[in-house]
């Protein structure tokens, strides 16, 4: 009876350490770019970038003047300029693989070239990036004296 009991602590101390760990981690890389000399971005959350099926980096997304920004300490920064992105869409399905989210919403940014980038967040988060991300397209696409922002 002891050692299931032992069992049991240890995958509970198992299952909550690694989240706490990568939450420390976003924490320290978030306050890393807030420290950096500048402009502070426009828009800083934690998310995770979908590479694979299952596979996910986790890291901070930010939206920063004229283009979207991840960063993570596994992988080399990733700039997504905002002129190139034609397509944007937020939701609970994810487009690439069809799975279904269940406590988080995807953000999927197609590039004119075709690239499809998708980060997972969570809902409030991803509330945040519609606002911003919407407000941005109606300012794309409202008339005006023929110059448009980020052309």
């Amino acid at each position: 009876m002891v050692f299931l009991i032992v069992i049991a602590a240890l995958t509970a101390i198992g299952a909550a350490v690694p989240p706490l760990l990568i939450r420390r981690s976003r924490d320290r890389l978030a306050a890393g770019i807030l420290a950096r000399g500048g402009a502070a971005p426009a828009l800083l959350t934690p998310a995770d970038r979908c590479t694979g099926r299952f596979r996910r980096v986790p890291g901070v997304l930010g939206l920063d003047g004229p283009a979207i920004f991840f960063e993570s300490r596994h992988e080399p920064r990733l700039d997504l300029p905002l002129a190139r992105i034609r397509k944007i869409s937020t939701g609970s399905r994810m487009t690439t693989t069809g799975r279904r989210l269940l406590r988080a919403e995807v953000v999927t940014l197609t590039s004119s070239d075709g690239a499809v980038d998708e980060f997972l967040m969570p809902k409030a988060s991803a509330y945040q990036w519609r606002q911003h991300l919407g407000a941005w397209a109606a300012r794309e696409k409202a008339p005006g004296d023929g110059v448009r922002p980020g052309r």
